[in-house]
């Protein structure tokens, strides 16, 4: 590259790249079994009754993982350390990382451990795992909170699942979401009430836009 240009020269831009692709290591998340039941269930504690006892019921069918919980942290605080609230952002390292199937078990996990929710489809994030300060961040902005569905980050998973062949867990994620009746929505939510958990849309959310594209390659990857 050309440095007169104001370009980086090659050896400046390798650099620059590993700096960049080692950068995960400072959003790793690892909670042992005991804090993150504890975790959990504060957060649940906080809830409403219908929904502390919904995702309880939840819980007794599923259980806490018996080993360490690893995800990435959404981001960074202004010390460098990790925010750790369980996200979504992390499909598009699985779709393009070889060998990157430690980022997938968050998306599978049932929600309220993880992010996977049955009927619904992944959530795009789950702060059970953070303060109650942000808990009420979330509570202000639903519109990435662990309220919603994102239509993105469900093909972005399902193109990496796809890739992968992992046929189980691709036939999980499409169950769910197609039985949410909300596939091809930007995003969508869910409401509990004393009959269960019901997928809902989002309020204000548009029924197709440019990336809804993305649901024409996974029909193609899909049918090869």
């Amino acid at each position: 590259l050309d440095s007169a240009a104001g370009l980086p020269d090659s050896a400046t831009l390798a650099s620059a790249i590993a700096t960049w692709r080692g950068a995960g290591r400072h959003f790793e998340v690892a909670l042992a079994p005991a804090e993150v039941a504890a975790r959990v269930q504060a957060k649940l504690a906080s809830l409403p009754d219908t929904e502390r006892a919904y995702w309880n019921s939840v819980l007794a069918r599923t259980g806490f993982p018996a080993d360490t919980l690893r995800f990435l942290a959404v981001s960074l605080d202004s010390t460098g350390r990790p925010i750790p609230v369980m996200n979504t952002d992390a499909g598009m390292l699985l779709y393009l990382t070889p060998g990157g199937e430690r980022y997938l078990r968050p998306f599978l996990l049932p929600y309220p451990v993880g992010l996977f929710v049955d009927g619904l489809g992944p959530l795009a994030a789950n702060d059970a795992y953070a303060s109650p300060a942000v808990w009420q961040m979330f509570a202000r902005d639903l519109y990435h909170s662990p309220r919603v569905v994102w239509g993105r980050e469900v093909n972005v998973l399902l193109a990496a699942l796809a890739r992968r062949g992992d046929r189980p867990a691709l036939d999980s994620v499409l169950d769910a979401v197609e039985r949410s009746g909300l596939r091809h929505a930007e995003l969508w939510s869910y409401r509990i009430d004393s009959a269960g958990l019901h997928a809902v849309r989002y309020g204000t959310s548009s029924d197709v836009q440019l990336w809804s594209l993305t649901d024409l390659a996974i029909q193609f990857l899909l049918r090869r």
